[in-house]
């Protein structure tokens, strides 16, 4: 697992503009002194540097726009924990799925100011929420703390027919659009994640979106859907007990998964069946925490310094490594970066596929 780790690192560390994990801001930044290619995110208030603010003094509330159990929740769970000993204070979850994420998104939005209620999501959903039609709220509207990344892994059932990607793809291409894929809902990295395979492999394929990654895993495990692109994250626990079959991941490189018995489980990139898919990867999910761009710069400093402490823990790191993903630890003004690449490159795409009904550029964001 640990080869993994490094492989998605370095390659994340040229795609994403990935800080170190001991990088810890004081305040919250600047944007970039170069120019998002897309949007450029609002600007960061001058924080009060005596401000004198008691926060917290009370439970902080991180409301998850998902289901319990996906790559979302179990990552923002953890971050939380690790959150809670320099805050000072315990971070209840209250998973808030529906509507793509956008439920419990506008919960946290339409809030007080107060940083009692943060919201704990998927960079993806984050930033293409208004393309997708699904929220009116911009991802420029929000402070956001990138965490952790974790590549796409597209499984079947383990009784599948379907042996390879290749396989997979011949039946795709035999039954345009009959061969069905569940997925976390509309927008998210999973739903992402096939799209933008399928799109690249020449096929299409029945999108069926339940409340969440374990959801959708569920679906696939009791036969519903044919396959699913959710993240490594979310899957490996069936991958590594053979109740799912990984056919391909959305990493650049082969993935090595350690199995129940001890045994190596290779897995493939599907850039290797999808030579056009090459250009995308690694795709996949990044998960953090973010509050609304017009809280108190006290708080939103008190969030920052915990975070970039809770980023280094090892706990932190152990629980990533253990579920195949590689801590990121962005600050606030690269997670800018991160957001408006993904709401332009992703929410094109979407777009042109014609499965966003908004165009992205009624939103200022142009085409990469």
């Amino acid at each position: 697992m640990k080869k993994h780790i490094k492989i998605v690192a370095a390659v994340l560390a040229g795609v994403f503009i990935l800080a170190a994990c001991g990088q810890q801001p004081a305040a919250p930044p600047a944007p970039a002194a170069t120019p998002a290619p897309a949007v450029t995110p609002a600007a960061t208030p001058e924080p009060v540097a005596d401000e004198e603010i008691n926060y917290p003094t009370r439970d902080i509330t991180v409301v998850v726009p998902w289901g319990a159990g996906g790559g979302t929740d179990l990552t923002v769970r953890s971050l939380a924990e690790q959150m809670q000993g320099p805050l000072g204070t315990n971070m209840p979850i209250l998973n808030m799925g529906g509507a793509g994420g956008s439920i419990g998104l506008q919960d946290v939005f339409d809030s007080a100011r107060d940083g009692y209620r943060i919201l704990g999501t998927s960079m993806t959903a984050l930033a293409t929420a208004q393309v997708m039609g699904l929220a009116d709220v911009s991802h420029t509207e929000w402070y956001a703390w990138n965490s952790a990344f974790t590549p796409n892994a597209i499984v079947v059932r383990a009784d599948s027919p379907y042996e390879t990607l290749q396989d997979l793809i011949d039946a795709m291409a035999a039954s345009p659009g009959g061969i069905t894929m569940g997925s976390a809902g509309p927008g998210s990295s999973a739903h992402v994640g096939g799209v933008i395979f399928a799109e690249n492999a020449g096929v299409t394929f029945n999108h069926i979106p339940y409340e969440g990654g374990n959801a959708a895993i569920i679906a696939t495990l009791g036969g519903e859907v044919v396959f699913n692109a959710q993240l490594l994250s979310e899957l490996i626990d069936h991958i590594r007990s053979g109740d799912l079959r990984a056919l391909a991941t959305l990493s650049d490189q082969d993935v090595e998964v350690i199995g129940r018995d001890g045994e190596v489980i290779v897995i493939p990139s599907a850039g290797n069946y999808v030579a056009p898919l090459n250009s995308w990867l690694p795709l996949g999910g990044s998960f953090g925490i973010m509050v609304p761009r017009d809280t108190p710069a006290g708080i939103v400093n008190a969030l920052s310094e915990a975070y970039a402490i809770a980023v280094q823990t090892d706990a932190f790191h152990d629980f990533a490594e253990d579920r195949g993903m590689v801590v990121v630890g962005m600050d606030t003004a690269q997670t800018d970066q991160y957001l408006a690449n993904n709401a332009a490159r992703v929410g094109w795409t979407l777009y042109d596929a014609g499965l966003a009904p908004n165009s992205p550029e009624d939103f200022g964001i142009s085409r990469p």
